[in-house]
């Protein structure tokens, strides 16, 4: 069974996904995809220009959840969801900046442009095409506004309202499943989100599963150690927003990490839940050499407390999010994942 599912925030925008798999049973696997991708997580290993316009070429046929989702439908089931900003979710506008830039284009009403800022939320295109089209305005500032709704102005990305969206997207799901076996994935990005999660609500989550996770804060965000992050740095102290297609960060994500960092190591480390991180050796965003110690510290502190296992694997040769080593990866971690899952009509239940 595949069903798109959605999801409204308690700031109005719309968070859209797909259920699958076995939805009566008590494990429910959620998948949270890496910055500037969707809920497929499908990477893109280059973009080619072509007579007909700029042509993506993957890595694979398909994207590493649906890999990963068609493993263990039998046994969960499975939450695929575009973050806010990515895929057919609703954008994180900025509503007064919006504001001003639709008033520059042309002269429309308050509620007009309310309504503009409203269906962005919601990823309403149908309306939105509705609206703008019976505008009474010339059709070239209906061009120009078309521009700026397809690349709209957005704030800053925030993890921790990923974080908070996750713990509403849960709730408005329990409200409706039983649901009682919980376990997290996330790639990159939407690997921090899911820690950020489950330092805040340990008690939800059985088993934390994470590629290529964004937790080496100093080297990526405060400190950049490679060109691509000194790079990307360099923009955002400009007063700029980094971007990569959707994903947007500046000085206010800067700010974030430099908070979030102050606790997250310890409160990551103190959860009782399993956790299996898997790195790629040349991984061009997250350093290994940073990432190894972090999760080399965090097993020997399990260990030393008597506290659920830590499990770190490195793939060579592995690029950031593991686009190019799909099967080896994906293997180990539905073996992981598997073995944390309830199994409550079937003597079923993997060994490690």
């Amino acid at each position: 069974m595949r069903d798109n599912i959605s999801f409204k925030m308690s700031d109005g925008l719309v968070i859209n996904g797909t259920l699958m798999g076995n939805i009566e049973g008590p494990n429910l696997v959620v998948m949270l995809h890496s910055g500037g991708y969707d809920r497929l997580e499908w990477g893109v290993k280059e973009v080619l220009e072509t007579e007909h316009g700029r042509e993506k070429v993957h890595f694979n046929s398909k994207g590493n959840y649906e890999y990963l989702s068609s493993y263990l439908q039998e046994d969960a089931a499975i939450l695929l969801i575009d973050q806010r900003n990515h895929g057919r979710s609703g954008k994180n506008i900025d509503e007064d900046k919006m504001i001003a830039a639709i008033k520059e284009i042309a002269n429309i009403s308050n509620r007009e442009i309310e309504l503009l800022n409203r269906y962005l939320k919601e990823r309403n295109n149908d309306m939105l095409e509705y609206l703008v089209t019976n505008l009474d305005i010339s059709d070239s500032d209906k061009d120009k506004l078309w521009k700026l709704l397809k690349k709209p102005i957005i704030k800053d990305m925030s993890f921790l309202q990923m974080a908070n969206d996750l713990e509403e997207v849960l709730y408005l799901i329990r409200r409706e499943y039983n649901y009682s076996n919980i376990h997290l994935v996330g790639t990159c990005m939407g690997a921090l989100v899911s820690g950020l999660y489950t330092i805040k609500r340990p008690e939800d989550i059985k088993s934390l599963t994470l590629f290529s996770p964004l937790y080496t804060f100093d080297p990526v965000f405060l400190n950049p150690q490679n060109d691509f992050n000194k790079r990307k740095r360099e923009i955002i102290d400009s007063k700029k927003q980094y971007r990569m297609g959707n994903a947007v960060e500046g000085l206010s994500t800067i700010k974030e990490i430099e908070e979030i960092r102050r606790t997250f190591y310890e409160k990551l480390f103190q959860t009782n839940i399993p956790i299996f991180c898997i790195q790629g050796v040349e991984d061009k965003l997250v350093p290994v050499s940073y990432q190894s110690v972090i999760f080399e510290t965090m097993k020997k502190y399990r260990n030393k407390h008597n506290l659920a296992p830590v499990y770190y694997a490195e793939i060579e040769p592995g690029v950031h999010c593991l686009y190019d080593v799909i099967f080896p990866s994906l293997m180990e971690a539905i073996n992981f994942i598997e073995g944390n899952l309830e199994y409550p009509n079937l003597n079923k239940k993997p060994s490690l």
